[in-house]
């Protein structure tokens, strides 16, 4: 009676702290179905050594993978393989079979050999889960610090189980064979593999905690342990679905006889482990879009710079973006979130132990949005992809139709910035590949006109003037392709450069922006191959084309992704 009182009074004494968006750590349970296809033996013979993100609690299975003999995968004929998802009740009844929410369960209540029930578990990962409010709040509470450790109960109700569908396993060389491709271009070694998963929540609410308490719970030499312990065991458990995934993955390596290759190859099991991980790098993202609850929230606790009490116990990474939201009324009465600003993290405290109060916080630095304060703007994760599109056009120089496609190496590169230092030199830097097109007539030549092809390469980093305005320097090295034929002889000219400029943008949206850019471009060489001949020979570019390599202006605008 006095346990039940205990988590009654539970659920009055969190309301205040749990009514502020803050994030709670879920739990996160990995399984895998095989229906026994080709090489899953091989997968599901590493799959039990998958383990979740950090920033999820694990509640692991003594059998992770389940093996579905003599059962066929459902399909529906009627639609494309990319849209075919097994249904949620054939996973469910799986779930029921192996009695998966009773293992959750046991695990969140610490089951003893004996079949009794515990709350250590409970407490150690509410107090783990706490951030310095929760801290704060417990501490100005006459029950103190167990508040905290009861906050545990409600991180039950936050459990979810991943199960994952691996199909269309293939080896590098059956990929090859598929393809028809020939031995010399046979390079790789390695795995292909389609996956699909389906996220479930099992339900923990409070009425369903309440049943649980009073049919299922037990104390050491309780005198009907042993019929509550078989109740539970025969129990079932509600199951909620939340959502399916669809990715595909490949790990390979190059051959050892490749100029690239290494002599001493990774194993199949180590290629077979990182296939497995990189599956769920790439469930991971779909599920905190389609989820709210697995993007972490946290207050805004500084504004110079913007701060929050998050770190890498909540899974925040380098150049990590997050939206910053404040709570706003409509006339009805009626709450909504408003977006503030846009910011990336570039300092990320390590906050892996149990808060005390006076948690390191995060830093970031903002580059979309208005004025940030701490006076009850919170912060989201919305995680993106780190790539950019730009399209555009160059006047003068190198002119032409021109697209440029950058990634954000800088979502990389936390493990260089040491612990509890800023890492604002690193934010936002990236690598492009750029292409152009230009077609062009020269009247002193009296020929066709001459069509430009060029791409280039290079490195280049956003630094963020004020909100919504950034400069971006960069440096690369490119290569510039024109023909010209004359009297029945083509000409192939093929021009070396470096390029180095500066691009000024204005963000109209935070994944949206308008840009200019100033280039001026170096010469190396030139070389004019006559393909009648076979002969190449040295060229002076500007003999001709002069005006290519003049400085160049580009406008355009860049989508983020």
């Amino acid at each position: 009676m006095k346990l039940l009182l205990t988590f009654g009074l539970l659920v009055t004494a969190l309301t205040p702290i749990l009514a502020q968006p803050e994030y709670a750590r879920n739990s996160l349970t990995l399984m895998a179905v095989d229906f026994n296809g080709k090489h899953s033996n091989t997968l599901m013979a590493q799959f039990p050594s998958l383990q979740p993100p950090e920033k999820f609690y694990n509640n692991p299975l003594q059998k992770p993978v389940i093996l579905m003999a003599g059962v066929q995968r459902p399909v529906n004929a009627e639609l494309p393989e990319f849209l075919q998802y097994m249904p949620s009740d054939f996973i469910i009844k799986m779930l029921e079979e192996q009695k998966v929410a009773q293992q959750i369960l046991a695990t969140w209540f610490n089951r003893q050999a004996d079949g009794s029930f515990n709350v250590e578990v409970l407490k150690q990962r509410g107090l783990y889960n706490a951030n310095d409010n929760d801290f704060l709040a417990a501490t100005a509470s006459k029950r103190g610090e167990t508040v905290l450790m009861d906050m545990g109960l409600k991180l039950v109700n936050q459990s979810y189980v991943l199960v994952y569908d691996y199909f269309d396993i293939m080896t590098m060389d059956e990929y090859y064979d598929s393809k028809n491709i020939d031995a010399k271009s046979r390079t790789s070694n390695g795995y292909k593999v389609k996956a699909k998963s389906y996220l479930f929540r099992l339900d923990f609410s409070e009425a369903v905690a309440a049943d649980f308490f009073k049919n299922y719970w037990v104390g050491k030499g309780d005198k009907d342990l042993k019929i509550k312990m078989n109740a539970f065991d025969q129990a079932t458990f509600k199951w909620i679905p939340i959502a399916n995934q669809r990715v595909e993955a490949e790990v390979t390596q190059y051959n050892p006889d490749q100029l690239a290759g290494l002599k001493k190859q990774k194993s199949k099991e180590e290629l077979v482990q990182r296939l497995l991980f990189d599956v769920m790098e790439k469930v991971t993202p779909q599920m905190e879009s389609t989820n709210e609850a697995f993007r972490v929230k946290a207050m805004v606790s500084k504004t110079k710079p913007i701060s929050a009490k998050i770190g890498k116990k909540e899974g925040l990474s380098f150049d990590q973006r997050y939206f910053i939201y404040e709570n706003q009324q409509r006339k009805d009465g009626t709450l909504f979130k408003k977006r503030v600003a846009v910011v990336k993290s570039m300092k990320v405290a390590d906050n892996r132990q149990v808060t005390t109060g006076q948690s390191e916080a995060s830093e970031f630095y903002k580059i979309f949005g208005g004025k940030v304060d701490n006076m009850g703007m919170f912060m989201e994760q919305k995680n993106d992809a780190g790539l950019n599109l730009f399209l555009g056009y160059t006047l003068d120089g190198m002119a032409g139709y021109t697209g440029r496609m950058e990634y954000f190496i800088s979502k990389m590169m936390g493990g260089m910035v040491p612990a509890g230092k800023s890492g604002k030199g690193l934010t936002s830097l990236l690598v492009y590949v750029e292409g152009a097109y230009d077609n062009k007539k020269y009247p002193d030549l009296k020929e066709k006109p001459f069509e430009f092809t060029r791409v280039s390469l290079g490195i280049g980093k956003d630094v963020y003037l004020m909100s919504a305005v950034f400069f971006e320097p960069y440096l690369g090295y490119g290569i510039e392709f024109t023909n010209w034929t004359v009297e029945d002889e083509k000409l192939n000219f093929e021009t070396s450069y470096a390029e180095m400029g500066l691009r000024l943008g204005i963000h109209l949206a935070p994944s949206f922006q308008l840009m200019g850019s100033y280039k001026y471009n170096i010469i190396f060489k030139t070389q004019v191959k006559n393909e009648s001949t076979g002969v190449t020979e040295s060229y002076d570019y500007d003999e001709f084309f002069k005006d290519r390599i003049e400085p160049g202006i580009s406008a355009g605008i860049r989508f983020m992704f």
